[in-house]
């Protein structure tokens, strides 16, 4: 669904007890809202790319395909919200590209501009627009748009799903009464919600959105969600500011010296033996991993597991006197681990941090402010000295040129904290302008003593 500014949306999984006609008639939707949602991905990708502009909506009102104009508008504006999601990973993995490019600085100024406006495809026949087509070529290559085909969750507003409370009953906290595909027959499926919901309900902290997502599972199982909306949180005033360094040994490793999340890696060891286990076990079998539930449940296992870590160290850090978070780029890999667990485990923990991190700005008024990474574990916060010897070790950090001794991780997050006053953080230059930057400032430094 489209977000209006300064409004955070919330989903709160809800359980569902609708009898199993009532379940086959909203099952039968799917099929037909994926038809739906192919239908006006192509219409809004070729609006995007004829004006170079997402527009607010599209006209559905010649569609049919067995859907009502009410079911055509929430297809509509669900797909919008997937491209816009898309479009905002687009930007950071744009910006990336020019970053580390050979382009001339003015260039890349223009094209920073372009990409800050969302602008790639703005009709121009400027030598910018033109390289910014020819990124975005490349980063649609590595970044696939949205496919509809393997949506499985039907986002249903208002018109066509109305959220009530009983008038009498008193068994189901509330009713969902949803259009299906037969016209002028809706069908009512009783809910019980979360408690965290209905506490914050009940604080006037959240106010329920009449807004209701359907998930149905490959074996045809209803997962409703209820959302709820609230004011976006102020910017807190007084606190620290912290520089975070991410990785595989210690989850996060503070600049004020803390380690955190210390036990993931010994954990994930573990079910990375088990995952190749597994693999093998399938393969020599002909089965595909993919179709083996035991093989599905690992991976699910595993997911959660990072996402609750991860989860639990950020509310951790955030509960203490922090005002601002210094982070970079997210890179959960490890030479040690496998490369299906390397893949997963990179997945799960760039989407678990980067939606934690929007709920803390969101909820708690926590500033993030984001860095170029290049060479913030190789670089010595006493000397300023850049060398791969400074850290021959995964958890130590020993200057070569004066000394300086520390663990790894946590140098690498007080240089994460110091890039912090840097020009936007550079993340607008290149990791070799980077590494030419901090040298000249090692060898004046050097001089000057």
């Amino acid at each position: 669904m489209s977000s209006k500014p300064g409004t955070i949306y919330s989903a709160y999984h809800t359980s569902q007890w609708a009898t199993k006609t009532k379940v086959n008639a909203i099952v039968a939707m799917l099929p037909v809202w994926q038809d739906g949602l192919k239908t006006v991905a192509a219409m809004w990708q070729r609006e995007w790319h004829t004006t170079g502009k997402l527009p607010r909506w599209i006209d559905t009102k010649p569609l049919d395909g067995g859907l009502s104009q009410r079911q055509w508008d929430s297809v509509s504006r669900q797909y919008r919200g997937m491209l816009v999601s898309w479009m905002e990973l687009a930007e950071n993995r744009f910006r990336s590209i020019v970053r580390d490019s050979t382009l001339d600085e003015p260039v890349k100024i223009e094209l920073f501009r372009i990409n800050l406006k969302h602008a790639w495809y703005e009709p121009g026949d400027d030598g910018a627009h033109w390289l910014a087509r020819r990124i975005m070529k490349r980063v649609r290559h590595v970044m696939r748009l949205p496919d509809p085909a393997h949506c499985r969750t039907m986002s249903l507003d208002g018109k066509i799903a109305v959220i009530e409370q009983p008038h009498t009953a008193t068994r189901f906290r509330y009713w969902a009464r949803i259009s299906t595909l037969e016209k002028g027959h809706p069908v009512r499926i009783p809910l019980n919600t979360d408690p965290r919901m209905e506490e914050r309900l009940a604080n006037g902290m959240e106010t329920l959105a009449n807004h209701l997502q359907l998930q149905v599972t490959g074996n045809g199982k209803l997962v409703p969600h209820l959302l709820t909306t609230r004011p976006e949180t102020n910017p807190r005033d007084d606190g620290d500011v912290l520089g975070l360094d991410w990785g595989m040994c210690s989850l996060f490793a503070t600049s004020e010296g803390r380690l955190h999340g210390l036990k993931l890696y010994a954990w994930l060891k573990k079910r990375d033996e088990e995952l190749v286990n597994l693999t093998k076990a399938l393969q020599a079998s002909g089965i595909k991993p993919s179709r083996s539930k035991r093989y599905r449940n690992l991976n699910r296992r595993i997911r959660n597991y990072v996402t609750n870590e991860t989860n639990r160290v950020l509310n951790l850090i955030a509960d203490e006197q922090v005002r601002e978070l210094v982070v970079e780029d997210l890179d959960f890999r490890s030479p040690k681990l496998g490369k299906d667990m390397n893949r997963l485990v990179s997945r799960a923990g760039r989407n678990a941090v980067n939606q934690k991190l929007k709920a803390l700005k969101e909820r708690e008024g926590i500033t993030i402010t984001k860095v170029n990474p290049a060479y913030t574990s190789q670089t010595c916060p006493s000397c300023g000295c850049v060398d791969k010897r400074n850290r021959t070790k995964q958890s130590v950090f020993h200057c070569v040129c004066c000394g300086r001794t520390g663990q790894a991780d946590i140098i690498a997050s007080r240089n994460i904290l110091a890039r912090r006053s840097r020009k936007d953080g550079w993340r607008r230059i290149s990791k070799t302008q980077v590494r030419e930057q901090l040298a000249q400032e090692h060898s004046q430094r050097r001089h000057r003593h």
